[in-house]
């Protein structure tokens, strides 16, 4: 199975053609309470954060990435509208800037973030949350996702949020390993904020993390 941790820094997929505006992605929330608020112009600053449970002194030396979302336009795909927003990593010493753009949007029963080749919508969090819930990615069954919690107090340098927190968990293989490495990742979600942190961990090591600086939401 492709090691394919959904949390949002890290789906890729292909352009589409954009229409600039507001509205789209679906008949879910309004931005104000939803989940993960989609307007076009709002915006979220995040430290991405490499290996700090492997190496922590990497952590001064380009492992922590300034990293940016923003909500640019809603786009059209097979007659579902999408909210098209752009991701930028910026550039840390040796490493580049990097950016991609990610598709989401939200109904009455999930917000779902598009993926894969070919593409589909993976539901990242079920609505409305409750404990216990659990469900499987429609293409890969053995990718589980659970809602862990739904009032977890959270504390990120842009404050302090309740959030509902999801966990992703499956097995992968790594080269030069005979043994499955086990991932866990943390997605952590504040009503009319969107993703206030994420931590993906192998085998229970926290192999990065994801932390919400600022934002702008409308």
């Amino acid at each position: 199975m492709p090691r394919h941790a959904i949390s949002l820094v890290i789906v890729f997929t292909a352009a589409v053609i954009m229409v600039a505006g507001c509205g789209g992605g679906g008949g879910g929330d309004s931005p104000a309470t939803s989940y993960l608020p989609m307007e076009v112009g709002n915006t979220w600053d995040y430290t991405l954060t490499l290996a700090p449970g492997l190496v922590p002194a990497q952590i001064q030396d380009g492992q922590q990435f300034p990293y940016h979302e923003s909500v640019i336009g809603v786009a059209e795909l097979q007659g579902t509208s999408y909210y098209v927003v752009q991701a930028r990593r910026e550039a840390v010493g040796e490493y580049p800037e990097r950016i991609w753009q990610q598709f989401r949007r939200e109904d009455r029963e999930a917000i779902y973030a598009r993926i894969g080749d070919p593409a589909y919508d993976l539901p990242i969090l079920k609505l409305p949350p409750q404990r216990g819930d659990s469900w499987a990615d429609p293409v890969f069954p053995e990718v589980m996702f659970t809602t862990a919690a739904v009032a977890e107090q959270v504390t990120v340098p842009a404050g302090t949020f309740t959030c509902v927190r999801v966990d992703q968990e499956y097995d992968t293989t790594v080269e030069g390993s005979d043994s499955p490495v086990h991932v866990t990742v943390r997605s952590w979600y504040a009503r009319g904020v969107g993703l206030v942190r994420d931590e993906t961990l192998e085998d229970n090591i926290v192999t990065s993390t994801l932390e919400l600086e600022s934002y702008h939401v409308q």
